[in-house]
């Protein structure tokens, strides 16, 4: 394709495509830039930039699973409160942190949806704005029922339609490289879970657990910087012009071919049940290690410390874990597999720990493991 000052008609913004087809036929004008112009030349033989605005996007996705995962990991903090405020059973307050996880996971398909159709760039200021929304509001809970909505439903939900946009701003960039990128993006999950159990104690202190979730709205606004660094590449870009002008010339239609295809991928559907499963336990320790030792006659401050523990092993074990899982020779499936055994035989074998050292080398254990699994779920669901 030569350069002309003339503009390309597409349907979205070129900073807004999708790697799917265009939702609608709408036309709007965009200026034909020499990065665009450069990938339509080669449009048949597209290839990720390894690198570039793709590192902007991994630490933006950083940040993004530094607050999704953090603020639901670092729950346990506020669990431990929320027993004593509202007087309730432990069971009642856990519910707490299990619908907002069960939210955040849930809300998969309907990222996924939103992403399809506006762009990983709008779904995650959306859900940054929802999030923000949800926390805000329950500073004002009255009772625990109000915070199974309002933190559960409506700030899991927020968190959890940040995640596959992020997740798909950072792949659309790399390929060569791409287990090095998930795993420095997913980094963050780690940080996040290491610094704000901390920052929840000092904040409870300091302004009380309503102070905190106030706080918590603010940094859950940060996902709509995040979103607002994302950014389609300009192979893909060039991809959707030539397709907005094939479909110009010939009608489409939908097709859900490819959903068919990818349920009747038997690995894909080992792969799911095996998430699925890994994620029923998934939150256990990070809710309930807290309380488990506090009932062991350890102080506050050095339970929640804990959750820190898992966090900063975590990011250690993203880095060893994401460097080995490039090599040709390793095989990420039964990586993956080892890591979930040797979380599952750790946990089990915690309900028998009763000293704080014990309970320091089980947090260290399952961070650095479950956070490789986290990392590998990741990897895994893109290369399938």
């Amino acid at each position: 394709m030569k350069k002309t000052n003339t503009e390309l008609t597409i349907s979205v913004d070129a900073e807004e495509l999708t790697p799917l087809d265009y939702p609608t036929d709408e036309i709007t004008a965009i200026p034909n830039t020499d990065e665009v112009d450069k990938a339509c030349d080669n449009v048949d033989n597209p290839s990720p930039p390894d690198g570039g605005w793709g590192w902007i996007c991994v630490g933006a996705r950083f940040v993004s699973v530094f607050i999704c995962f953090g603020v639901v990991y670092s729950f346990g903090v506020i669990y431990v409160e929320l027993v004593d405020v509202f007087s309730a059973t432990r069971a009642e307050v856990a519910w707490v942190g299990s619908v907002a996880s069960g939210a955040m996971h849930m809300a998969g398909p309907l990222s996924s949806l939103l992403n399809e159709q506006y762009g990983f760039r709008v779904t995650t200021i959306i859900a940054g704005g929802v999030a923000a929304v949800g926390f805000l509001v329950s500073a004002f809970a009255p009772s625990l029922f109000f915070l199974y909505f309002s933190f559960g439903v409506v700030g899991g939900m927020g968190l959890g339609l940040s995640i596959v946009p992020s997740l798909v701003a950072v792949t659309v960039y790399f390929r060569k490289r791409i287990s090095f990128a998930i795993a420095t993006s997913a980094i963050g999950a780690g940080v996040g879970t290491m610094c704000l159990p901390q920052l929840y104690r000092a904040l409870i202190t300091e302004y009380g657990w309503q102070g905190m979730m106030m706080v918590l709205s603010g940094v859950a606004l940060n996902l709509v910087v995040c979103g607002g660094l994302f950014r389609m590449p300009a192979y893909i870009t060039a991809q959707q012009i030539q397709r907005a002008h094939q479909r110009r010339r010939r009608p489409s239609c939908v097709s859900f071919h490819s959903l068919f295809a990818v349920m009747n991928h038997r690995p894909f559907l080992i792969f799911l049940a095996a998430t699925a499963a890994t994620h029923l336990g998934v939150m256990v320790p990070y809710v309930h290690l807290p309380d488990l030792a506090r009932l062991t006659g350890v102080a506050k401050g050095d339970a929640s410390f804990l959750v820190s523990i898992m966090g900063f092993v975590g990011i250690l074990g993203r880095l060893l874990f994401g460097y080995i899982a490039d090599f040709r020779c390793v095989s990420r499936i039964l990586f993956y597999a080892v890591m979930l055994l040797i979380c599952g035989a750790g946990t089990l074998l915690c309900t028998m720990v009763k000293t704080y050292t014990l309970f320091a080398v089980y947090a260290a254990v399952q961070g650095a493991f479950i956070g490789d699994e986290t990392f590998n779920s990741d990897t895994h669901s893109h290369t399938l």
